[in-house]
């Protein structure tokens, strides 16, 4: 086998990632000359709070150069008669938390690191991430589906697997 050079590590912070990620530092640790490549597949998340709408007054609209600058409009209530509580959908990004955990990982390695944001169906984009840096190995944790999802459509892992142009390493 080829000496390896580029290594990718698929991660999102879920437990496989998590043993991926441990796998990688054990495997790479005593190596000289690797380039690690973390791709991870962006994610953003939606959640839906309930706010008491008398705490939280309503803010004017962004709308510029128009009459209806400053037209407040409360949030559509939940309930019907429900004027005192609205429901705000709160958007977050993963790529954040994700970010500053895995740095916060890799440091202790002093290796030459590379953290990049994919988007997309997420065993594709790792494929292609994995092939534009030219990978000698792709190190992804066992995918969290489980029952008949995961029978029907298969794991991330297993479809990076079964399509990569290299060698993969899959995490238990």
């Amino acid at each position: 086998m080829a000496a390896m050079k580029n290594v990718v590590l698929a991660y999102d912070d879920s437990a496989g990632a998590q043993k991926a990620l441990q796998l990688t530092k054990e495997l790479t640790r005593n190596l000289d000359g690797i380039k690690l490549f973390v791709g991870h597949v962006y994610e953003e998340k939606v959640k839906n709070k309930l706010i008491d709408s008398v705490d939280q007054p309503s803010m004017p609209l962004p709308i510029a150069s128009f009459p209806a600058d400053g037209l407040q409009v409360p949030p559509l209530t939940t309930e019907q008669g429900a004027f005192d509580k609205s429901e705000h959908a709160i958007i977050t990004h993963s790529t954040e938390t994700v970010f500053q955990t895995i740095k916060s990982e890799l440091e202790s390695l002093h290796m030459d690191s590379d953290f990049s944001i994919l988007e997309g169906n997420p065993a594709e984009s790792i494929l292609e991430y994995a092939k534009e840096v030219d990978a000698d190995l792709i190190i992804i944790g066992k995918s969290g589906n489980e029952g008949i999802k995961r029978k029907l459509l298969g794991g991330v892992s297993q479809k990076v697997a079964s399509h990569a142009h290299c060698h993969v390493l899959i995490a238990k």
